[in-house]
Formats: C-alpha cells, sequence, structure tokens
C-alpha cells in the first residue's frame, strides 16, 4: 500500500482541509490576534521553541536530543558526535517536529480541549512506577523522587500528562467522527494492484575501466568534500584524580565482632517474612458473608461472588502481612492454613469474607547465613567513609592554594592523566574509555584548557577533580592517518561514478529512440523482463533494492530510469502501467476500507498539526538549541555549517 496522502503538501484533500482547519482556528482566536494575544505568550530565554503558552526549555530538548540519538545509533549500528548530527541537519529536524507538536498542542488548549483536573489526577495514578512496592498504594513522595530522577518537578509532569490527554481525546475524537471515504480507499486499491511490466539489465563493473589510483591532492579534495563524516570531534586530555570507594574496598579489614554486633543489629530485617497469597471479598451484612463463605468452600470463583453482591474480590498476591491494609483482617488471613477460608471477619475498615490460596514461609536469618552480606556492607561503608574522608582533606589542601595534582600527593592519592577523550567518553579509536564517567566527561568538556575543579561529588561513594590539559579542536585528520581507507573509498566512489555516467550514457541513446536490448548489447548484458509488478506485492521483489522499486513504482509508462544494483548499475525501462480489473479493485476497496482507519486518521492530524502551525506562531531559537546539546554555534559557523534558516 501507498500512505497515499503522507505528503500533504501535494496532496488537495489535505490542502482543502487545511484550508478550512485554519479559518476556523482563526475564528476561535487561535492565532496570535485572537483571544491570548501575544502580549500574554511566554518569551522564556531558555526556550528553544515557544508556540503560545506552551514552550521547550534548553533542558528538555537536550533530554529529547540525547534520546533521538541514542535512537539513531541504535538504528545506524555507529556512534556519532552532536557536532556531526547538527551539521547534518538532524537538530533542525527534530526542532520542526517539535514545533508542530507545540502548535498543535497550544491549538487544542486555546480551543478549550482540556482535561478536567481529576482525569489528570486518575491519569497520574496510573503511573506504575508511583506506587509503593510494599502497600501496593500510590505514593506521592515515590511519584516526586521517580519525577526528580527524570529532572522534572510534579507540576512540568502535571502539565505534560494535560497536553498529551488533550491530543489522545482529541484524536479518539476525529477517530469516532471520521469515516474513511470510499476515494480513500479506492486509491490505495488501485494504486496498490495496478500491474507494471518493466525491462532491465544490469551495468557490471567490468563495463568500465578501474579508476588510476588516486593522488595525495585527489585525496585531500575529496577527504575535505566529505570532510562533515572524517572530521574528528573536539577531544580533551584532563589529569583526574578519583576518590573511588569501590578501589578502596579491598584495602578494608572487618573485624568478626563488629559482623556479629551488626547481626544482632539487623536479624529482624534479614529476616524473610511469610508471603501469602491471600483473596479477600469485601461484604456489608454477617449474611453476605455467610453465603459468600459457603461458595467458597464449594470451590465456586471469588471474582463470580464477588460481582454477585455488586463488589470485586482484592487478591494479595505473595504479599507479606504487612501489605494488607486492614490490621484485623491480615491478622486473620496469617492465621489459617492454605486452602482454608474464613469470614466473615469484621476489621479495621469493614468487614470481608478471606481465602488462603497459597503460603510461603518465611526465613529467620542466622550469623551463619547473613555474615558474608553483613561483612560486604560494612567493608563498602568503611571504604566510603574513607572516600569521603580523603576528599575532605583534598578540598583543605586545594582551598588551601594547591593545585589538583599537588592536593592530590599530600592525601597520597595518584592522579592519572585521561585521554584525550571526545565529549561521549571515547578515546581517538572510538571506543569508551573506562575512567571516564558521565560527570566526570561533563566536567571536562565544562572548562577551558588549565582549568582546574573543585571536588565533585558522583554519588555511591564517588568524588573526583580534574585538570583540563589540553583541547583539541574539531579536525581532519592527517593524510598518513587514514590513506587505505580514504584511498578504497575513493576508488569506490570514482568507480560508482563511471559506472553511473556509463549508465546516463545508455539512457541517453535509449530516450532518442535505441531499443534496451541493443543498449544491453553494447555491453555485452541480457535484458530481463518482468510483467504484473503490483506494489500490494512488493515485498517478494524486496532482493532487487529500494532503489529499482521506487524506479519502477514512480516512473511514467516509456521512461527509462537507473537504480544501485548489489553487483553493479541497474539500466531500466518502465514498459506500461495496467489499471487494475475493476471488480477485483472493488472488492479490495471493501476489504481494506475498515483496515485503513488508523491510517486515514493520520493524515488527517498531520493536517492538523500543519495548519495549527500555520495559525500560531511557533518560534525556534537555534543558537539555544545547540548551546543545550553542547554544541557551539559560533564553531559551527567557523566550519561553515549553513546559517540557521529564520523561524516561521
Amino acid at each position: 500500500m501507498t500512505g497515499s496522502l503522507r505528503s500533504t503538501a501535494r496532496n488537495p484533500v489535505a490542502i482543502a482541509l487545511m484550508g478550512v482547519l485554519i479559518l476556523v482556528f482563526l475564528v476561535l482566536g487561535v492565532g496570535g490576534t485572537g483571544k491570548f494575544p501575544d502580549l500574554f505568550h511566554p518569551s522564556r530565554a531558555d526556550a528553544v521553541v515557544v508556540a503560545g503558552s506552551h514552550a521547550m526549555s534548553a533542558r528538555d530538548f537536550r533530554r529529547i536530543f540525547e534520546q533521538e540519538k541514542t535512537r539513531f545509533e541504535k538504528q545506524a549500528g555507529q556512534t556519532y558526535s552532536a557536532e556531526f548530527l547538527v551539521q547534518n541537519g538532524f537538530d533542525r529536524q527534530l526542532l520542526d517536529a517539535i514545533g508542530l507538536d507545540e502548535a498543535f498542542t497550544e491549538m487544542l488548549s486555546r480551543a478549550g480541549v482540556r482535561p478536567g483536573p481529576s482525569l489528570v489526577d486518575a491519569e497520574i495514578r496510573k503511573l506504575p512506577f508511583a506506587f509503593d512496592r510494599v502497600t501496593g498504594k500510590f505514593s506521592e513522595q515515590q511519584f516526586t523522587q521517580a519525577l526528580a530522577a527524570q529532572g522534572l518537578t510534579p507540576r512540568e509532569a502535571e502539565q505534560e500528562i494535560t497536553d498529551e490527554l488533550a491530543q489522545r481525546h482529541f484524536t479518539y475524537a476525529i477517530a469516532a467522527g471520521f469515516a474513511v471515504p470510499r476515494a480513500y480507499a479506492a486509491l490505495n486499491a488501485v494504486t496498490g494492484l495496478e500491474s507494471r511490466d518493466v525491462s532491465w539489465f544490469i551495468l557490471d563493473p567490468r563495463s568500465v575501466p578501474r579508476p588510476a589510483p588516486p593522488t595525495d591532492a585527489q585525496l585531500i579534495a575529496f577527504m575535505k568534500a566529505n570532510a562533515a563524516q572524517l572530521t574528528r570531534p573536539e577531544m580533551r586530555a584532563i589529569t583526574l584524580v578519583r576518590f573511588s570507594a569501590k578501589a578502596f574496598e579491598p584495602t578494608v579489614t572487618v573485624a568478626p565482632a563488629d559482623i556479629a554486633k551488626e547481626f544482632a543489629f539487623r536479624k529482624d530485617s534479614l529476616s524473610t517474612p511469610e508471603r501469602r497469597t491471600v483473596v479477600q471479598i469485601p461484604v456489608k451484612t454477617a449474611a453476605e458473608g455467610a453465603t459468600v463463605a459457603s461458595g467458597l468452600a464449594k470451590g465456586e470463583d471469588p471474582q463470580a461472588l464477588a460481582r454477585s453482591l455488586g463488589t470485586e474480590a482484592i487478591t494479595y498476591a505473595d504479599q507479606p502481612r504487612t501489605a494488607l491494609p486492614d490490621g484485623k483482617l491480615a491478622a486473620a488471613a496469617f492465621a489459617l492454613a492454605p486452602g482454608q477460608t474464613k469470614g466473615p471477619v469484621q476489621g479495621d475498615l469493614g468487614m470481608a469474607v478471606l481465602e488462603v490460596i497459597k503460603v510461603t514461609p518465611g526465613v529467620e536469618a542466622t550469623l551463619e547465613n547473613s555474615s558474608a552480606k553483613i561483612e560486604a556492607d560494612l567493608r563498602a561503608k568503611a571504604a566510603a567513609d574513607k572516600a569521603y574522608d580523603l576528599s575532605q582533606k583534598f578540598d583543605d589542601a586545594r582551598q588551601a592554594g594547591s593545585s589538583v595534582a599537588d592536593a592530590a600527593r599530600k592525601v597520597g592519592v595518584v592522579p592519572v592523566t585521561v585521554g584525550p577523550l571526545t565529549a561521549d567518553g571515547r578515546d581517538a579509536q572510538g571506543k569508551p574509555d573506562p575512567a571516564a564517567s558521565d560527570k566526570i566527561v561533563k566536567s571536562a568538556f565544562a572548562h577551558a584548557a588549565g582549568e582546574e575543579t573543585d571536588i565533585e561529588d558522583t554519588g555511591a561513594g564517588e568524588y573526583f577533580a580534574l585538570r583540563v590539559e589540553k583541547v583539541i579542536p574539531p579536525s581532519l585528520p592527517a593524510l598518513d592517518e587514514v590513506r587505505p581507507q580514504l584511498t578504497r573509498a575513493y576508488m569506490t566512489q570514482a568507480f560508482l561514478t563511471a559506472l553511473k555516467a556509463r549508465a546516463e550514457g545508455l539512457m541517453g541513446e535509449m530516450r532518442k529512440g535505441e531499443t534496451i536490448a541493443q543498449a544491453a548489447a553494447k555491453v555485452g548484458a541480457h535484458v530481463t523482463r518482468q510483467a504484473g509488478m503490483q506494489r500490494i506485492a512488493a515485498q517478494q521483489y524486496k532482493a532487487m533494492g529500494r532503489d529499482f522499486l521506487e524506479g519502477v513504482f514512480t516512473s511514467k509508462p516509456g521512461e527509462v530510469f537507473a537504480a544501485t544494483a548489489a553487483n553493479g548499475v541497474f539500466v531500466a525501462k518502465l514498459d506500461a502501467v495496467r489499471p487494475p480489473d475493476p471488480l477485483a479493485a472493488a472488492r479490495v476497496i471493501e476489504t481494506i476500507r475498515g483496515r485503513l482507519g488508523e491510517s486515514y486518521v493520520g493524515d488527517v492530524m498531520n493536517a492538523v498539526k500543519t495548519a495549527s502551525r500555520q495559525a500560531i506562531k511557533v518560534t525556534v531559537n537555534l543558537n539555544v538549541a545547540r548551546q543545550a546539546i553542547g554544541v557551539d554555534p559560533a564553531l559551527l559557523r567557523k566550519a561553515g555549517a549553513k546559517p540557521a534558516a529564520p523561524a516561521k
């Protein structure tokens, strides 16, 4: 299938829809001169995208950029520097997508599409990371802590959820209110079922002479032409001083008496409590309780019994006694034998019938089975204390005027040289440097050459300080360093260029009237013909390659085209295009019409977002965005990157 309306800029239906949407938005006051004038729009200095009352901060953009960068690197199977991605427009594409999304959200807000506070609160209470593992209940403290770990405040999270709910509900409304037009399904059916006949031959490498080995001048020119891919990112060499609890652990000894003392203090927490799977069915009266208990004794389904009373059975699966919120019911449940039923039982919070499904006995801790863990814990604590004490003595020496290296020697720690390394912690060979944590690398790239840092705490008993010894700016490698690889790349490109030039020459003759058989005969190639190729069955031709299939399904009858092949270059001609059988197309239209709903709604939503951006002023601060991801805009200008286009 084709996806049909994906290119909204060229589709007349989408253009008409956008025009209607823009008119509606203007009537509702969605534009900058409507109910919410620009006077009240935020102009935060750190915002990378602003659309009315909605804005994305530099911090959030950095988080999204890193997520998308990681996803792209996984797909590509290699890593890229932020500078390289920026030079190739990665940040602009991301900012454009964010601008569309922010404009859409602003449009919904101005049009009055806002979820109520109760809906937002209910959505927050569904978040799995906000539930206490012991009680199984929503924990505001755990919710706040989890957000803080992601760099978010509860207010920011609430706004994100509000916006997401508005978008979701609007999309649901669109999906419910639109029926897929027959014309939309027909377009998919016709383009999917039309038959195309194509002839081709392969121009193999023997058709052109082997290129001559490049001279140094040619290699240098080739290197400059591909500077974006070959330029090495900025690198830094540092002197590093670390105080690591992990490194100190092997030097710590723990006395047996200390282990015994710690065991006496922690015995209860080291023991494993008894756990049970309990079914609790709330009842209102003793009579209801007797009925439920009788049904459970007969083996009836607990949920069915509960629903007959207009309630739900609650199952506590393999939980300790403390997980049951009602103390009296918990005491009764943990006094029963496996498979036993009791009820009704009057609890602190109400009456219920209880059934114990399974019992997992607890394990009482002993000094023998706990000593290894206690010893490891005590050793880790002592090592953390040692790392902290030394870091404080080091800090005292620094405050007294000693350099990073001198202060380290005064406390008996040897400074080490790390790098040169890149902003993502890799060495010159592209391998991660084990001595460089994320925080160390960020600190190194936040200081100029010759600058020294104070002691920094990275958590988990780890502290460091560093001096930036050298800053190596982005540069092309020396020719001798990459000569073999560069020569291979140059020869491959020259060879492919020669093949394509030869293919263009042959296609030129074919356009003048020469048959494809005559063109193939000039290079000793064999013509292959394939009749009846259909988009709907394109998967079976995937071995031909994407370029070839695009040529087949986008060319007009009689057109010739070239495409890269695994062993050369395709030279092809589209011989004919035949419409599908009307009856077959009609059957397909009715078959696929119901399944195209998601695709159709997606196309409509794309048109809505595009119309939103045209109706609402969106500003993009490219310089702030690039600074947020650690790329110096001035450096890009010096390197010849294209200037940012003014935001619309």
